[in-house]
């Protein structure tokens, strides 16, 4: 990662101090950090390796750490794993997903974060999708997963995407306040432990007026009265998933829910 992308980071430990910095400060701002050292105003430590901040705090529960340990394991071969969602539902998933591009201001800078970026999917989409137009966005992206990140740097990279990516947990996301036009989590909310705490941290660090899109396995009610979605379900628990609505921060606005995916999958839209 660049050194001026850690401007937006802060210490995730103290909380309040907006900025990290490095121990060594001779690097220029836009020069490369692969393995450095990181200090918050506090005096809390943190380390950089193969270019991704290690920023976790407090350590991952018991049944979040089984979930993580999944994720690493299937890291390599997630993509292609995934590519049997497009048949078993019917969809092109990697088209679906850029239909996200809908919900990025038009013109001028974004600021975007993918947390639970995966294997950076979702931007690869938005740079399929605005081919010529990427140069305006500032890519982040955050997980837990150290396997999953590994390949989101790889691939971002390849396509020559600047971006930012942070091993980091979404109940304590190591970003200041008010940061991002746009804050993305596809996949993953319905097994995290805390689900309205993920939610307040992902308004939280989204601008004023900014937007939210979450989106996770879940049926829509019609579909789940089908039998191809019973078939689904039966196949896979996840699918019985609702909407979180009830877990969503008491200031979110503008609130929206529907159905993608062939109506597999459930997205909550809002606005802080």
């Amino acid at each position: 990662m660049k050194k001026f992308l850690l401007r937006e980071l802060r210490c995730p430990k103290c909380r309040k101090s907006k900025k990290l910095k490095l121990t060594d400060s001779e690097l220029e701002t836009d020069d490369e950090i692969h393995e450095a050292e990181l200090v918050c105003k506090k005096g809390h430590e943190w380390t950089v390796e193969e270019g991704i901040p290690l920023l976790v705090y407090p350590p991952l529960s018991a049944e979040d750490k089984k979930w993580i340990e999944d994720y690493d394991q299937m890291a390599e071969t997630y993509d292609e794993a995934i590519k049997t969602y497009d048949e078993f539902l019917g969809v092109d998933i990697m088209k679906e997903r850029e239909k996200l591009v809908g919900f990025i201001p038009m013109e001028g800078p974004a600021t975007i974060i993918d947390v639970s970026i995966g294997t950076a999917a979702n931007f690869m989409a938005i740079s399929n999708a605005l081919k010529g137009q990427i140069g305006r966005f500032d890519f982040h992206g955050l997980d837990v997963s150290r396997g999953m990140l590994r390949v989101a740097q790889r691939r971002l990279t390849d396509q020559g995407i600047t971006h930012s990516l942070v091993h980091g947990s979404v109940f304590n996301i190591p970003y200041a306040d008010n940061t991002f036009d746009l804050v993305i989590h596809s996949g993953g909310i319905n097994t995290f432990s805390d689900i309205p705490q993920a939610l307040n941290e992902m308004l939280r660090i989204t601008k004023p007026w900014g937007i939210i899109v979450v989106s996770d396995e879940g049926l829509s009610s019609k579909a789940r009265e089908t039998e191809w979605g019973k078939k689904i379900i039966e196949n896979n628990s996840l699918f019985a998933a609702k909407p979180p609505i009830e877990h969503l921060p008491d200031n979110a606005m503008h609130v929206e829910v529907s159905w993608i995916l062939n109506d597999a999958f459930y997205q909550i839209v809002f606005q802080k």
